[in-house]
């Protein structure tokens, strides 16, 4: 690619303040790549898609809304890191396109502060973003330590696939861009039951160790599976699966390490920034993924 990519970046609230390494790797990923995210201040909260529209759908839909107008001001494809953000975009942008009556009532808002939101400007997810618009060949040219002899189990999540009609992913059932990208790196992707699972997260308000024993087994079968990490997008399944792993894992008989990536690090590891997530590590990971990295020649 000679022509740089350009894309509106939603920066959503989770990455910035609690998660920053998924931006920082990213974005040095991205580089390499030849791709370009521009913040646009006027973005606000997506608002997030678990509890809030169970609360006040109009609000929901009308905050989104204003987002989706901020991102049609660009004149850019909008892309988020984070599948939540993601999944209120795509969603409200959709309705925008397709429900009328929605559309109108949330204009009529949206008139107050001179806006107006027709639901045109495309919303991607960061996947979008690597395995459609940059490519797979594109990738593999900017691989210079493949990650040789890791077995790899994918996470998805709930917000990032469905409802396909608004989210435009490969599969709903059994996406399988991730493990392209696996395969990308030179790690292997492991195939393991129940795979879009949920991680657990959205329980966690009102019945925490269910939420728990959810994110167990899900670790477990993981683990069963000969997977030696985790990828994945949500930073909410990072905190579920990663951060709070040892809390889940007090509903198990057996001990687990079971390392968690976010899906820039694994690419960061595959083109040589091994510096930059070692670093983010030793802040970032409650897991510890030295083992991880022995296995690919790494030293912490």
């Amino acid at each position: 690619m000679s022509k740089s990519l350009e894309y509106t970046y939603f920066p959503g609230c989770t990455i910035p303040f609690r998660l920053p390494h998924f931006e920082l790797t990213m974005r040095e990923v991205l580089k390499k790549l030849n791709v370009e995210l521009i913040t646009d201040e006027g973005h606000t909260c997506c608002p997030e898609p678990t509890t809030f529209p169970g609360i006040d759908i109009e609000a929901w839909f009308t905050i989104g809304a204003r987002n989706i107008a901020v991102s049609e001001s660009s004149k850019r494809d909008t892309v988020a890191l984070c599948s939540g953000c993601f999944h209120t975009l795509s969603i409200v942008k959709h309705t925008l396109k397709t429900d009328t009556d929605i559309r109108d009532r949330v204009n009529k808002r949206l008139k107050k502060v001179g806006m107006q939101a027709s639901g045109e400007v495309t919303v991607k997810n960061i996947l979008h973003v690597l395995h459609e618009d940059v490519g797979l060949d594109q990738i593999a040219k900017k691989v210079t330590h493949p990650l040789k002899g890791l077995s790899i189990a994918t996470h998805y999540g709930c917000h990032l696939v469905r409802p396909i009609e608004a989210t435009h992913m490969d599969d709903a059932e059994n996406p399988r861009w991730l493990e392209d990208i696996i395969r990308v790196v030179g790690a292997e992707p492991v195939e393991y039951e129940d795979k879009m699972a949920c991680c657990g997260a959205p329980i966690g308000p009102s019945d925490e160790p269910k939420s728990f024993k959810i994110t167990a087994q899900k670790l477990r079968k993981i683990s069963e599976a000969g997977a030696d990490a985790i990828v994945l997008i949500c930073p909410t399944c990072y905190t579920q699966l990663e951060t709070q792993q040892r809390k889940a894992l007090e509903f198990l008989d057996t001990e687990l390490n079971m390392p968690v990536l976010y899906l820039g690090e694994m690419l960061a590891l595959a083109m040589g920034m091994t510096d930059i997530v070692v670093s983010n590590s030793k802040r970032y990971h409650r897991v510890k993924i030295e083992p991880l990295l022995e296995k690919i020649g790494v030293s912490m």
